[in-house]
């Protein structure tokens, strides 16, 4: 009776068990399909993790996340970037719907086991499916440019001292490239920030125009109501600076520049001893009366035919402005000359109907000089093959080098500069220089020439000059 009952009880027990088993497993599955219908464990869209969060959960997490600003750093500056300033749209129908695919796509008996016996399962990760407006951000970063961007300043000239400063450098925005940091802040759910783009821009170096400022800014400071000419020749790289460059002046003593160079023109051999005396008195003492000892060789005898023969030769160097009417101190009156430049009506300086030249055409003189005497080459040679010698010209430019007069060009430079040059000084209303200088950063040409209407007095603007080329030797020598 006793064991029939005990194996009863047994039964029910079992029976028991079996029912608490099998309802804890409905349990566990009801459970389970609950949870079926939010995302997957462990699926992680656009960077956030969304397992077990249902679709709308989740697109509320990412637009939350997505919708946050973008710091942008301009150097110092941080700006904020506003999605809805680019027209940024997440789709989140797209990526829901791709994870909708990850979590239909598994077996649900499998999944179900995996989940009753708590085994980790492989998250699934949706890629962000992002749009924005690239034209709106662009519009964004130019203003933005326009805003912070730094434009280089430009070169300083001081007058007081005659030196002329690099200019500031700058810097600019990188539009493209920080569209390209920017996207992919953009694309990031947190942490999002961007260091824009910034390009330096080189600073502006001074120029040859900047030059030419200084010097009218200065004789203008300086109370000179005159006229300046100038012509500066950067024999390195061609570089020129050109003021007043075709005006016509008088010719003056640095006309002895061209009976020079006609003279060794003219000459088959080394000067002898004579010719030498009168060469370096025409240059060195700027003799007036050796100068037209050496026009009168140039004419066969004649002063006046060797002052033709001299304008013909320099009409041969394509120096339409450059002549000789007459020989120094001449007091017949001497034939008329018309030139490009003395037949101009806007300058007028009354050159002496004598002898008249250009700044211009004093720098081509120069110029053809020091190519010659550098390597035989040069407008010298060119024009008279043969007939003048790299050697010559040497010899020309070494006796410009003699004309030591501390003063003009001369004066500009620091002591022990070399400098080949002529002057010249009219009957009160035109001072001029014309020179070669040589200097440690580059040799060059240097052409000036003052005029004023009446008396221009020498110890007033004499300084002018020599200022004049203290600045251009600073300008090639800073």
């Amino acid at each position: 009776m006793n064991a029939r009952a005990n194996s009863t009880l047994y039964e029910w027990l079992t029976i028991l068990c079996m029912l608490v088993a099998i309802g804890a497993l409905l349990l566990e599955l009801v459970g389970f399909q609950g949870a079926r219908s939010a995302l997957a464990p462990g699926t992680i869209m656009a960077g956030l993790p969304v397992g077990n969060l249902v679709p709308e959960q989740a697109a509320a997490l990412l637009r939350t996340a997505y919708s946050a600003p973008v710091e942008l750093h301009y150097i110092d500056q941080t700006l904020l970037l506003d999605p809805a300033q680019i027209s940024l749209r997440l789709d989140t129908d797209a990526m829901l719907a791709q994870a909708e695919t990850y979590r239909t796509g598994a077996n649900f008996w499998s999944a179900f086991w995996d989940d009753l016996w708590q085994r980790p399962v492989s998250g699934f990760n949706v890629p962000l499916a992002l749009d924005y407006s690239p034209a709106q951000l662009r519009t964004i970063l130019l203003d933005t440019a326009t805003r912070y961007d730094l434009a280089p300043a430009a070169p300083v000239a001081d007058i007081g001292t005659f030196n002329i400063s690099d200019g500031r450098p700058g810097y600019a925005l990188d539009v493209e490239s920080s569209m390209t940091v920017i996207d992919m802040a953009l694309r990031v759910p947190d942490n999002r920030r961007a260091a824009l783009t910034i390009a330096p821009v080189s600073q502006v170096a001074p120029t040859m125009q900047t030059l030419g400022q200084l010097a009218q800014d200065y004789v203008r400071q300086a109370g000179f109501d005159g006229l300046l000419s100038m012509v500066v020749l950067d024999l390195k790289t061609g570089a020129e600076l050109s003021l007043n460059p075709d005006v016509a002046y008088a010719g003056m003593s640095m006309m002895k520049v061209p009976i020079l160079i006609d003279t060794y023109r003219r000459l088959d051999a080394d000067p002898v001893l004579d010719e030498i005396t009168v060469i370096e008195g025409t240059i060195v003492k700027s003799s007036n009366v050796h100068a037209n000892i050496l026009l009168m060789e140039l004419g066969d005898g004649e002063m006046q035919r060797g002052a033709e023969n001299l304008t013909g030769h320099m009409r041969q160097l394509g120096l339409q402005n450059t002549f000789m009417a007459g020989y120094f101190d001449q007091r017949d009156p001497p034939p008329k000359i018309n030139t490009p430049a003395n037949q101009r009506t806007d300058f007028n300086t009354y050159p002496d109907p004598y002898m008249q030249t250009t700044p211009a055409d004093m720098a081509v003189l120069m110029t053809g000089l020091y190519q010659c005497a550098s390597n035989g080459g040069g407008v010298l040679p060119l024009v008279f093959p043969g007939q003048i010698t790299q050697a010559e010209c040497t010899a020309i430019v070494d006796l410009l080098k003699r004309n030591d007069i501390a003063t003009l060009i001369e004066a500009g430079v620091p002591e022990g500069s070399v400098v080949a040059h002529k002057h010249g000084f009219s009957e009160g209303d035109t001072i001029g220089d014309a020179g070669i200088v040589f200097s440690p950063a580059g040799d060059y040409v240097l052409v000036v020439y003052l005029w004023r209407e009446g008396y221009l007095e020498w110890q007033r603007t004499a300084p002018l000059v020599a200022n004049i080329s203290r600045m251009v030797y600073t300008f090639f020598n800073h």
